[in-house]
Formats: C-alpha cells, structure tokens, sequence
C-alpha cells in the first residue's frame, strides 16, 4: 500500500448499514464498504489514514495496519 492509492475499507463514524438473512433465517446487520484514497501510512506500518469523499466534504479516518 501507498499513499495515493485507492482502497476500500467500512468506516465506523458513517455509512449505511443493510440488513441480511443468513441460512438459518436470523437477522444480521452488514456495514457498506466505502471507497477512499489512502492519505497517510505510519513510519512503522501501525495504521494508515483513507480520506472519504463525500456530499458534505472530506472524511477521515484512521485503520489499524498497513
């Protein structure tokens, strides 16, 4: 991974959630994975950070690992 690069992750702080079905009929929520650009990556690979485009601007967000 480099910055730059395109990814996509399912952020916490927003997006939809859809509910599924499994085999045995119980209910599951299912968060939509999201496109971004990743915009930072910690000298020592700990997180990186994707920015979000979105109607309301730039989100940012951070995930563990490189």
């Amino acid at each position: 991974m480099k910055i730059g690069d395109r990814v996509q992750r399912v952020p916490e702080t927003f997006g939809e959630t859809e509910e599924i079905r499994d085999r045995n009929r119980k209910r599951k929520a299912r968060r939509r994975a999201y496109d971004g650009t990743v915009i930072y990556i910690h000298p020592l690979g700990r997180f990186h950070v994707v920015a979000f485009e979105t109607r309301g601007g730039t989100i940012r967000e951070s995930f563990a690992g490189v």
